[in-house]
């Protein structure tokens, strides 16, 4: 099999949704992804066809359809509204419905199915999008997967939900068939109909399939951690069931037997398939690493030559606010530093670009900080991008910690640890030291923060490679306390927020990937070891956030791409958000309105920008 071959969308997020149709005799692929965009592309030649279709908000599900004979595109968003567009011409197509997170679609003839977070399933017109009738029946779980059976001459709609039950509903008159069965041991991710097969996947590992008419298994579960599912018709007549797997694989199921499609590295989480002009089926891959893979159904062949950031791993990302009320999100990797909308997804401006590698950032208001393996330190505008006076000197190795802070005195300052074992400070505005460096600790830095506090005066506080704390004070240069090493040392990120009782408080990791919270001037711990992460693993991120309505948080993330977020203040953990997989090792965070939170995660070189809600979940 050859290599595959990637369209390289211009999707600053993971691809989460596609459809694929023949559009004016063209075969046309629409893609849909977390940075709110959906595009249209030529399916066998992978040029694009015009500017994103939209730019607000997660398209979570695309399906197709017919409007007074027209093509449409319907796309359903996390934030609720359900959009149609003309598959023609991209324009949009009356006005969007509202509904809660909008996870699956189907479309029976005219109608189309939205299944949600809120457990509800609506109908919907196609040509008006007015809704047909009230919900179906719903249950207390969010519903993740739609697809339609007949029986016995009736059309059904069956429904997978996240407590693992299926549940069918007749298309005409939407009554309930039968009660919900709980046939999975996680959320029924897809569904799919393979002839008289209802199949069905979830996050248990199984993909099962069922007789339609009986409802009874058909054969053993197949194994596999599907998330998305496909029936392809091939042109000798064939079915063959196509499933994109949370490791990255795609499997093409001929009965028993799977064929695996390699070339993602990411969840695939998207599939469609469509009808190419010289009679071949084309299947298109949509993933988590941005990228929508091509290939001939029958024969696993790639199809095509690939379209045209970072070129190396992503080392920093902070986020900076601007004095117009704008939030934007730093990225630091290979030479350059690059800044990015957080509500779009796409670059804002030319990227920053030195001679030499940068191996850390920090940014506060309009200044943006960057450290360099060649021991400089270079300040740019946020703003313009361009860069603010000249490299700061002093360090004699690369410079792996920064941060930007405002002391007492009113005056900014950045604060440099580099692996000459020296913390420098210099002045921000001006560029020139300020006051004498910290040095003789004998350790090697690895991460720094700094915080005010109660009484006034500023902390520094530096993880070392000797797994230990070690605080100053940054007016004065004296050490502050004895050394904090927690009870098996310390073996994380460090990140420290301002209580509003004023209190100053830090959060790191120790062994086990466990969280703890400390007081930051007397050194001691005010929360017990906060457990969740994956274990013997590290915690790569750890940042403070204020979410909307006041509250602080610390949001950490390990292994496994998996953000926890702690109430700042108790320890308690209030958010679990799945936001990546075992590529993503760097995250920063900030609050949005209506209580999200804006999580931003780095796997290599690739950036995905997440919005969650963050609602409080029980303390396991």
């Amino acid at each position: 099999m050859s290599a595959p071959t990637a369209i390289r969308t211009p999707h600053r997020g993971p691809v989460t949704a596609l459809a694929a149709l023949r559009v004016d005799g063209r075969a046309v692929l629409v893609s849909g992804s977390s940075d709110g965009g959906v595009r249209r592309w030529d399916a066998l030649t992978g040029e694009a066809l015009d500017e994103p279709l939209d730019g607000r908000g997660w398209v979570w599900s695309l399906a197709t359809a017919r409007a007074d004979g027209r093509p449409v595109v319907v796309g359903g968003f996390q934030d609720g509204r359900l959009v149609r567009w003309d598959a023609a011409t991209g324009e949009a197509v009356g006005d969007g419905a509202r509904t809660g997170w909008v996870r699956s679609l189907a479309v029976v003839g005219s109608v189309v199915f939205s299944g949600s977070d809120d457990g509800d399933v609506r109908r919907w017109d196609v040509t008006t999008g007015l809704p047909v009738g009230g919900p179906l029946p719903g249950r207390p779980s969010s519903v993740w997967s739609l697809a339609t059976v007949v029986v016995a001459g009736r059309t059904l709609l069956v429904g997978g939900f996240a407590d693992g039950a299926l549940w069918r509903w007749d298309v005409e008159t939407g009554a309930p068939v039968g009660e919900p069965r709980m046939v999975h041991g996680g959320p029924v991710r897809a569904l799919a109909v393979v002839g008289s097969v209802l199949c069905s996947a979830s996050d248990d590992g199984t993909v099962r399939r069922w007789d339609v008419e009986t409802g009874q298994p058909v054969g053993e579960p197949l194994s596999a951690v599907v998330l998305s599912l496909l029936p392809v018709a091939l042109p000798d007549g064939r079915t063959v069931l196509v499933g994109g797997c949370r490791d990255g694989a795609v499997l093409r199921w001929d009965g028993e037997t799977a064929r695996p499609l390699a070339g993602h590295v990411r969840p695939v989480r998207s599939l469609a398939a469509v009808e190419a002009d010289d009679g071949r089926t084309l299947l298109f891959s949509g993933s988590d690493d941005g990228e929508v893979r091509r290939w001939d159904a029958a024969t696993g062949e790639a199809v095509g030559s690939p379209l045209t950031g970072h070129n190396d791993y992503v080392v920093g990302l902070v986020t900076t606010g601007l004095a117009d009320g704008r939030t934007l999100v730093v990225s630091a990797g290979d030479t350059t530093v690059r800044r990015w909308d957080p509500a779009t997804g796409l670059p804002v401006g030319e990227p920053m670009i030195a001679g030499a590698k940068v191996r850390s950032v920090a940014a506060l208001g309009p200044l943006v900080v960057s450290g360099y393996e060649d021991g400089l330190v270079r300040r740019w505008d946020a703003e313009t991008g361009l860069p603010v006076g000249e490299p700061l000197v002093g360090h004699a190795e690369m410079v792996v910690c920064l941060d930007v802070f405002t002391p007492s005195t009113g005056r900014t300052l950045v604060a440099s640890c580099s692996w000459d074992g020296v913390v420098r400070f210099w002045d921000a505005l001006t560029g020139r030291p300020e006051g004498e460096p910290i040095t003789g600790f004998g350790r090697t830095p690895r991460w720094l923060t700094t915080v005010r506090l109660p009484g006034g005066r500023t902390l520094l506080a530096v993880v070392t490679s000797d797994k230990t704390v070690l605080r100053w004070d940054v007016e004065t240069r004296q050490p502050v306390g004895e050394p904090i090493t927690g009870e098996h040392g310390v073996a994380g990120p460090i990140a420290s927020i301002v209580l509003d009782d004023g209190r100053a408080v830090l959060a790191f990791a120790e062994k086990h990937s466990r969280l703890r919270l400390w007081d930051a001037e007397t050194g001691e711990p005010v929360s017990d070891v906060l457990p969740g992460h994956r274990e013997n693993y590290s915690v790569f991120s750890v940042v403070a956030a204020r979410l909307d309505g006041g509250r602080q948080v610390f949001a950490s993330m390990g292994k496994g791409g998996v953000v926890l977020v702690w109430d700042a203040g108790t320890g308690r953990r209030v958010a679990e958000l799945a936001v990546g997989d075992d590529r993503t090792s760097t995250m920063t965070a900030f609050g949005a309105p209506g209580g999200r939170l804006v999580v931003i995660t780095s796997a290599n070189a690739d950036l995905a920008i997440s919005v969650r809600e963050v609602a409080d979940v029980e303390q396991p």
